[in-house]
Formats: C-alpha cells, structure tokens, sequence
C-alpha cells in the first residue's frame, strides 16, 4: 500500500435501515437493493482514482467487483454505529500505513463522477495541509469531506455536518477550500431528491441527432442504481418530464 497516497473512506450501514424517508415510495427490499447498487456504483468509480485505495466500513457483506478487489479493504465495524464511529475505525487502520489524505464518501450521490473527485485531489495536492468539502443540496450535510492529512481534524457528522466541519476547519487554523459542483451535492435522502437526480441523469449529454432509445443505453450503461429507480418509477408512471 505504500504507493497509494489517498485513502478513499466510504462509511456503509446497514442496507435494511437505510434511506427509510423513501419508505412510502420503496420497499425495504427495493431500498435495501438500491443501496446495494449505489455501492457497487461508487467502488466501480472510485477505483480508478490512481495511488488510492477504498476502506469500506459495514456489517454488510459486499460483494467486490473483481476488477476493483486489489484496490478494497472491507473493515468491519461490528458494535460500532454511526458515521463518526466508521470514520473512526478506517483513521486507526490508515495511521498504520502511508496516505497523504483521505476522502469521505457516502453511498448515495449517484451522480458522482471521478473527474469531480479528481479536481478535489488535484486541488489539495498543493497543500501540506487542508480540509476540502461538498456541501449536500441544502448545505446541511457534508458529501465529500478531504482532510490533508486526515488527523487533521476529527469529522462530525452528526447534525449539520457541514457547519460542524466548517467550523473545526476555522477553529483550527486550517486552508479550506470548498467546492460547489452540483453533481456531488446532489445526494438521494427523499423522493424529491430521487426525481432531481433522475431528470438530471437522463438529459445529460442530451443530443437532437440521438433516438431516445440510443439516449437510453447510453446513460443506463453508466450507472446502475439510477437504471434501477429509473425503471421503478416508469413502471408507476409517475416520472414526469
């Protein structure tokens, strides 16, 4: 692991306690498979992030891709909860190897793309020492927080985590860059969230010349758990354009 400078630290509960504000619009099962997908969407992209390695934190069983197993560490968090907690147990492990910084990343922000996360690391990479952030959509949460290196602070994300990060960045002195692309602010909590990202997903790169069934196979190709709540609410007709 010596050659990887960037520890990429993606924070996994339990798949049948996840995203429950979307309960009255999915099944636990239905929610349970999304996030399923939304992992293995995440460790698809994240693993050509060059010099970096993917610490999971879960009690989950994740199935690897093969082509991204030599860049996974699974830590299990067994009595441990929450985000801070998972953070926690990926710092102990990553103070034991050599890594310039590390990226959180949670599962649910589909529309997440490596070029993105490339300018955050490009960005930092002139820093001895900084915090970058995402903030979420209604700037409460943190979507992807940089720390360089990653003692420098400990997260907190508990209630308004960007203000919490934000405001340990200030108390401690420390270079803070925040970025403001629209793509990673854009996480999946409610229903409203799931119908931004879906309009968003499906016209990008829309072209006149393209069927739409071309369009189609285009975009699904790209990202499984939009494909999958695609085709949940077309089912229901309930995917106005």
């Amino acid at each position: 692991m010596s050659k990887a400078s960037t520890a990429i630290i993606i924070p996994i509960k339990r798949f049948e306690k996840s995203k429950t504000r979307l309960s009255g619009f999915l099944s636990q099962e239905q929610r349970a498979w999304l996030c399923h997908l939304m992992v293995n969407d995440l460790i698809e992209k994240m693993s050509e992030l060059e010099e970096s390695k993917i610490f999971l934190v879960t009690n989950e069983i994740i199935p690897i891709p093969e082509k991204s197993k030599e860049k996974v560490v699974v830590l299990f968090e067994g009595r441990s909860s929450g985000v801070n907690d998972a953070v926690n147990i990926a710092d102990c492990y990553i103070d034991r190897h050599k890594f310039d910084s590390s990226i959180v990343i949670p599962i649910d922000i589909p529309l997440l793309t490596l070029k993105e996360i490339k300018e955050i690391t490009s960005f930092a990479q002139n820093y001895k020492e900084i915090i970058c952030m995402v903030p979420s959509n209604r700037f409460d949460g943190t979507n992807i927080l940089l720390r360089k290196p990653h003692s420098i602070i400990e997260t907190s994300y508990d209630d308004n985590s960007f203000f919490n990060h934000f405001k340990k960045a200030l108390d401690n002195s420390v270079s803070l860059k925040i970025f403001y692309q629209d793509d990673l602010k854009m996480d999946i909590d409610t229903i409203d969230d799931v119908m931004l990202a879906l309009k968003k997903y499906y016209l990008a790169d829309f072209t006149i010349e393209m069927s739409i069934s071309e369009q189609k196979k285009i975009h699904m190709s790209k990202n499984k758990s939009i494909e999958y709540l695609l085709n949940i609410f077309q089912n229901r007709n309930e995917l106005c354009y």
